[in-house]
């Protein structure tokens, strides 16, 4: 529980220094993000599949 408290904590502090709007352009970029890396994958293992039927 220590690590959530300290986590929320660095959150607060976030928001506090650099403001809300900054904040939730992080948050949505890392989502992103995540979300590309599963487009590149998919995409990859695409290309595999075209290259084995070919």
């Amino acid at each position: 529980m220590g690590t959530e408290i300290q986590w929320w904590t660095s959150v607060i502090e976030l928001i506090s220094n650099v403001g809300f709007p900054i904040f939730i352009s992080l948050i949505l970029l890392q989502r992103m993000e995540t979300k590309l890396d599963d487009v590149v994958k998919a995409l990859h293992d695409l290309s595999t599949v075209i290259k084995s039927a070919a």
